[in-house]
């Protein structure tokens, strides 16, 4: 995907400022990228000991000789700056000496740099040039965040100057090794602009395990939006999670599994999981404009960016590759060892379905999906016989069944290449659908190209709600209607559409609708649904939109939301199918499954929310006495 005729104008325009700036704007001292492996200070005798110091330089996202960005950061005295800030981490009890030092030209609020749990208005200002004395005792055990504001720090998506001043604070318990993992998060000028720990992809870090390994993360949200943190392959544990001033680490029997789990802006969590299976596997945000390459430099001041020359800049990615267009907020992860899956020997599909991607009555902007099931006897002409259809922009349900081998060959009937991701799934990282990337040793994913087929083989080891969804570079084919629900059934049991309601939340970008609306089961007001009192009823929601992290999905009568049971989330079940009120949050790349039993007859609302914009989908439900 070259790069256009104005991006590259762009690109020559900032590198014209760049030859016009002070020299001591390009005389900054370099930032370097933080992995967060080795702790700030220095521990002896239950006392940390830390100085830290505020100063601005030269920060490179990508590659070190590459674009060139000025901000604040924070370092220990005597050393490099780092984005993230230096990793403060000690046992339970240390009593933690910093003593703060500011050689910028504004003053400065930290938060976060005080006992836990606590509270954010607990905060320090260091002035302009001068040093604060800090000392606090490590409470409660958990992840944390510290983090500096300066009043020439822009807000929104002009924030750059101090958009990388902060860090992860970790509170041990009292013997433990540490043998784990902090990413910490970072947003700065656009919702195109993300990295974790101080680099964006193709340049951030690339993580090895092997098959069997336990592999325990911690993650820190020092930007300023939520992200919807999902790992391809496999599902992980959540072990606790906190606001940035409390944490709350879970029992056992509370940790819930996941294949997607959202921070927001402040927050933490930890996770663990066991890679089950070799190959190269991705972990990301899945809000689109956080995992896409930007299509140019940005809205930088002229003061706060230095561009690489233009060759160099291009040649940050390889715009040639199949996987050109990634960008961000990415990890790549690489898993060696024995694969406990086996789809060649023997293979034998029980399943073998036919998914055909092509354009909507010609028009390059809109898609259409169709699902044969190839397996099914002819029926001549009879309607049996028809393939299912995209139902507005939303793709045809897929229904497979746990542990039994299946099949699913894509075809390409478009103009441009296309990659179908099966989120959630567990399967071999080469039909993981990254194309480019995924698969084992040298042996890589393709992409679907056009007028061509690709054969997915599956055998999902476990039911519930998952999704399948384009993995292309942009959310053209996202937007337009690539994607769809798919659901594993349980062994031995057999999908009821009567009682199993699936309701898919997308966007528009446009048209047909006038603008990117909310669209559920690809339409902003889909057909009424008549359903029957006293019949429980499983609905299945999924949120494949590009980036309305924050939607509220309620199922509401007059006088507010109805009560539900909780089933699951991300295809992992809950015990105890708890009651509550039918007001979920569903960020993006997350499933949720509900149990509703209607004891009136009357209309009910489904209602699928953007609270930032007030922008909905409404489907209507009308329930009817059973005994009619």
């Amino acid at each position: 995907m070259p790069w256009s005729v104005v991006q590259r104008a762009l690109l020559v325009a900032v590198v014209a400022v760049v030859a016009a700036l002070p020299q001591a704007t390009q005389r900054l001292a370099p930032i370097a990228a933080n992995d967060n492996r080795t702790p700030a200070g220095e521990l002896r005798n239950g006392v940390l000991t830390l100085q830290l110091e505020m100063r601005k330089g030269n920060w490179h996202p990508e590659r070190e000789d590459g674009e060139t960005i000025s901000v604040y950061a924070f370092g220990e005295t005597g050393k490099a700056l780092q984005v993230p800030g230096p990793a403060i981490r000690v046992p339970q009890g240390t009593t933690i000496d910093i003593t703060l030092h500011s050689s910028l030209g504004v003053a400065a609020t930290l938060h976060g740099l005080h006992q836990r749990p606590g509270e954010d208005r607990d905060v320090v200002t260091v002035a302009p040039g001068a040093t604060q004395h800090v000392r606090f005792v490590a409470g409660v055990v958990g992840t944390y965040l510290y983090y500096g504001r300066t009043p020439d720090g822009k807000r929104g998506n002009n924030r750059v100057v101090d958009s990388l001043l902060g860090g992860a604070l970790v509170v041990d318990p009292p013997g433990a090794t540490g043998q784990d993992r902090i990413f910490v998060l970072e947003r700065w000028n656009g919702p195109m602009r993300t990295a974790m720990n101080g680099k964006s992809w193709p340049y951030t870090e690339r993580l090895n395990y092997k098959v069997g390994e336990r592999v325990h993360w911690r993650l820190v949200n020092a930007s300023d939006l939520s992200h919807p943190m999902h790992l391809h392959g496999f599902h992980f544990t959540l072990d606790g999670e906190g606001d940035g001033e409390h944490y709350n680490a879970l029992e056992p029997e509370e940790k819930p599994q996941e294949f997607t789990h959202s921070v927001e802006i402040g927050e933490t969590f930890e996770m663990t999981w066991v890679p089950t299976e070799p190959g190269r596997w991705l972990y990301h945000c899945h809000r689109i404009p956080h995992m896409r390459l930007p299509v140019a430099i940005g809205d930088f001041d002229p003061e706060d960016v230095v561009a690489a020359p233009a060759h160099d800049h291009e040649d940050m990615h390889d715009m040639n590759s199949d996987y050109d267009g990634m960008g961000g907020m990415i990890m790549g992860i690489t898993v060696t060892g024995h694969s406990v899956i086996d789809t060649t020997t023997n293979w034998k599909p029980e399943k073998r379905l036919e998914l055909a991607v092509g354009s909507r009555n010609g028009d390059p902007r809109f898609y259409e999906l169709s699902l044969r099931d190839l397996l099914k006897p002819a029926m001549g002409n009879m309607a049996k016989d028809k393939p299912q259809m995209s139902t507005g922009l939303t793709g045809p349900m897929i229904v497979l069944t746990e542990k039994q081998p299946a099949e699913v060959t894509i075809v390409n009937k478009l103009k441009e290449p296309t990659a179908i991701h099966w989120h959630g799934i567990e399967l071999e990282s080469y039909y993981d659908g990254v194309p480019g990337w995924g698969g084992l040793d040298e042996k890589k994913s393709p992409a679907v190209e056009p007028g061509e087929a690709f054969t997915v083989r599956m055998i999902p080891p476990r039911a519930g709600t998952f999704m399948y969804h384009t993995h292309w570079h942009d959310d053209t084919q996202l937007t337009g209607g690539v994607h769809g629900a798919l659901i594993v059934m349980p062994a031995g049991k057999t999908y009821d559409p009567v009682t199993d309601k699936s309701f898919m939340f997308s966007q528009t970008a446009n048209e047909p609708y006038g603008g990117p609306m909310i669209l559920m089961n690809g339409s902003p007001q889909p057909n009424t649904i008549r359903l029957k009192t006293g019949t429980p009823y499983r609905f299945r929601f999924i949120n494949i939109t590009p980036s309305v992290n924050n939607l509220r999905v309620s199922l509401r009568e007059t006088g507010g939301p109805v009560q539900w049971h909780l089933i699951a989330k991300d295809a992992s079940e809950v015990k105890g199918k708890p009651v509550r009120e039918a007001d979920q949050m569903i960020a993006v790349g997350e499933t949720y499954d509900f149990e509703y039993t209607a004891t009136s007859p009357g209309e009910r609302s489904l209602v699928g929310l953007s609270p930032n914009d007030n922008r909905r989908a409404v489907q209507t439900l009308i329930f009817e006495d059973s005994r009619n």
